[in-house]
């Protein structure tokens, strides 16, 4: 297609007055080189242009892409908007982030490669060669049963897959594991499932709580709830729904959570009754965080205790053991891995490396200074993680790769 036809095209896009016919013959164009190069020259003047429409907000980009696309039937299913803002980006750089940020809402990867921005070969010709192939997490975790015998679930076959006393562990058709008990409990046995780095999954205990299991996690819990009290243990990150369990004579049973037991130090432990919350209780974090959104819960460390309402998060720092509430906090944040995102609000970098070399199974490294700047936005946690490393090297950040290693160079 000519430039000015497509120029033309483009600018229908921007103006929402595309049509079905049209859009399929832009999505066409746009994934083509020169067609990105027209796209990108068309939204810099835009976003250049403080008088046309107010675009040079670059944070109105996604919610336009998003109309146009709804107007023109092709709607994404789970639109997930990768924004990356460095707070010393130049205008051009947020630009470039707009610019990824509009197409990724109409299901494209669009990856600026003019004006300084990096394309693939930024990272280096053995970057893009060493992961290419690294993809993103999925559902995969291990299953280890009283007796010591192990499944893995990923790779196991809908159905039973066994039983412990008169529970059975079923794998259901959407890939979760569920526990099912009939009749009397019988005797109390332990099962641990353990996702790996680049795993997670979600499995429904025998009270039927749920619960969300992160990558690099672990929870231990009985193939049957009997006694005063429901307790499991977990390590790494999980995220709870619990539901109410009544004893015989009308009591509530609480559901108690014992955070890293074998830690150092001791562990920590959260009582509930009934409510939704989320634990991030990984190794290589400094603080230990159980955010609160629906019901009631108190968190205890030795002798110490906090009682945490909805939208309230308790803080534990490993180094003194001190713990505190802050109600300072962004749930959607704290609990967007569960749905597929990484969300970021004014977060360092190496927080954000932490994050990706847990899901991607790589390791992070840093050569010089470790960069201070923050960072706020979205990026989806089903993209390649060349995809990822593209959407932050647009805030001037370099990386090198050697094996499954991460080098941050910049």
């Amino acid at each position: 297609m000519e430039r000015k036809a497509f120029e033309h095209l483009v600018q229908k896009f921007l103006d929402e007055t595309i049509g079905q016919e049209e859009l399929a013959v832009f999505l066409a164009e746009v994934q083509k080189e020169p067609g990105l190069a027209v796209m990108d020259d068309v939204l810099r003047a835009r976003l250049e242009n403080k008088i046309d429409r107010g675009l040079s907000d670059p944070g109105q980009l996604p919610e336009m892409f998003s109309e146009v696309l709804k107007k023109s039937g092709e709607e994404p299913q789970a639109p997930v908007v990768p924004m990356p803002v460095k707070r010393t980006f130049s205008f051009k750089r947020i630009a470039a982030a707009a610019v990824l940020t509009g197409l990724v809402l109409g299901g494209l990867y669009y990856f600026n490669r003019g004006n300084g921005a990096k394309d693939a070969g930024a990272l280096g010709s053995e970057t893009a060669a060493a992961i290419k192939d690294v993809q993103p997490g999925g559902n995969k975790a291990i299953l280890t049963l009283a007796d010591g015998s192990t499944i893995t679930l990923d790779s196991a076959k809908n159905g039973q897959l066994s039983r412990q006393g008169n529970t059975s562990i079923i794998k259901l058709n959407n890939g979760q594991l569920a526990y099912q008990a009939k009749g009397a409990a019988g005797a109390v046995v332990y099962n641990t499932i353990s996702t790996p780095r680049g795993g997670t999954y979600k499995i429904i205990l025998p009270d039927n709580t749920a619960v969300w299991l992160n990558a690099g996690s672990s929870l231990r819990f009985p193939t049957a709830f009997t006694g005063t009290e429901r307790n499991v243990q977990i390590t790494g990150e999980a995220y709870f729904e619990v539901s109410k369990h009544t004893a015989p004579d009308g009591r509530n049973v609480p559901f108690i959570v014992h955070v890293n037991e074998a830690a150092a130090g001791g562990g920590m432990q959260v009582e509930v009754l009934g409510t939704h919350f989320n634990i991030m209780a990984y190794d290589d974090e400094n603080v230990v965080k159980t955010t609160l959104l629906e019901g009631a819960v108190k968190v205890t460390k030795s002798n110490n205790s906090v009682l945490l309402s909805p939208m309230q998060q308790a803080r534990l720092v490993k180094q003194n053991s001190d713990l505190k509430v802050t109600s300072s906090i962004n749930a959607d944040e704290e609990t967007a891995w569960i749905n597929g995102v990484f969300q970021y609000n004014d977060t360092e970098l190496p927080a954000i490396m932490r994050q990706l070399s847990r899901w991607y199974d790589v390791e992070v490294s840093y050569e010089g200074p470790i960069p201070t700047d923050r960072f706020t936005g979205k990026i989806s946690k089903n993209i390649s993680l060349t995809q990822v490393l593209k959407i932050l090297e647009l805030s001037d950040l370099h990386f090198k790769i050697e094996g499954r290693k991460i080098i941050v160079t910049a």
